[in-house]
């Protein structure tokens, strides 16, 4: 059982192993930091059991390895995760520690790991954006989240399967709580908060204007369409993150595109599923 294992293990960041080339601690400390920060840590232990690729009953030393093997892992290796794929694999089979995770249950959690470093990188922001322009980008992010929520909601209503059902309302209940703290941001700068993403805003998000296919689409048709709008989604996110926007604000910003971008991710991974399942039963 989990909770009678040795919940210890050597750190990936920390002293350097007999078998780690001197080339490979050199590009680690090149890459600053080349330790994993301790706030990563709590980050995870806090977010862990909220994530898609949560399995029921897992500790976070289950994941914890997955996490600190992406974080390093982008400094390391660098570039797209899916081109380290091969190395990390061989690094997770060395570096899990207690997790008994195999690498496919671990992969995704490296690979969130892994964009939150390639993010803390990318987007970084001086604040410089003004009042009006902060507001407008926080009503824009408001609208995206509100049409998700209508989105999912559709897409779970016409699901055939109960566990993408649950997913989908899932992913329509986290939309909400975005819409509910950008809304609060808003009051907090004065601003007024649109009401667009109502159900005739909703209906520019491009996996919505298809909703009359839902009564009869299969559930890799849905999935298609909900990664389309996740793209769209993350796109969102992508420019307001450019926008020089306050501190605080934009903490809150980024954490909700990571949430956004390992959405997509699991949307993706379930529709690739659906997609070989719809094919196996066609032969």
């Amino acid at each position: 059982m989990a909770e009678d294992r040795d919940l210890t293990h050597d750190s990936i960041g920390g002293a350097q192993d007999a078998g780690v080339s001197e080339s490979t601690e050199r590009s680690r400390a090149g890459m600053a930091p080349g330790t994993y920060p301790a706030e990563e840590i709590l980050y995870w232990q806090e977010t862990y059991g909220k994530e898609p690729y949560y399995e029921q009953g897992r500790l976070y030393e289950d994941y914890g390895p997955a996490y600190e093997l992406g974080w390093l892992g982008y400094h390391q290796y660098g570039g797209d995760f899916e081109v380290a794929d091969r190395a990390l694999a061989n690094d997770w089979d060395m570096r899990k520690g207690v997790s008994d995770l195999s690498w496919e249950q671990a992969r995704p959690a490296t690979r969130a790991a892994w964009q939150r470093a390639h993010n803390a990188r990318e987007y970084a922001s001086d604040g410089s954006a003004s009042r009006e322009q902060v507001i407008a980008t926080l009503n824009d992010l408001l609208e995206n989240s509100r049409d998700g929520e209508l989105g999912f909601k559709e897409a779970a209503q016409h699901s055939r399967s109960a566990d993408l059902k649950a997913f989908l309302e899932r992913r329509a209940a986290e939309c909400a709580r975005s819409a509910e703290d950008l809304h609060a941001q808003i009051a907090r700068l004065g601003g007024k908060a649109d009401e667009r993403g109502t159900v005739s805003g909703a209906a520019h998000r491009v996996w919505l204007n298809i909703r009359s296919l839902f009564g009869g689409a299969s559930d890799e048709t849905i999935l298609s369409e909900c990664e389309r709008g996740e793209d769209a989604a993350v796109a969102r996110y992508r420019k307001a993150l450019k926008q020089n926007l306050p501190a605080d604000i934009h903490a809150l910003v980024l954490r909700q595109f990571e949430g956004a971008q390992r959405n997509h991710d699991k949307v993706k991974a379930l529709r690739d599923r659906a997609r070989a399942s719809t094919a196996s039963t066609a032969e």
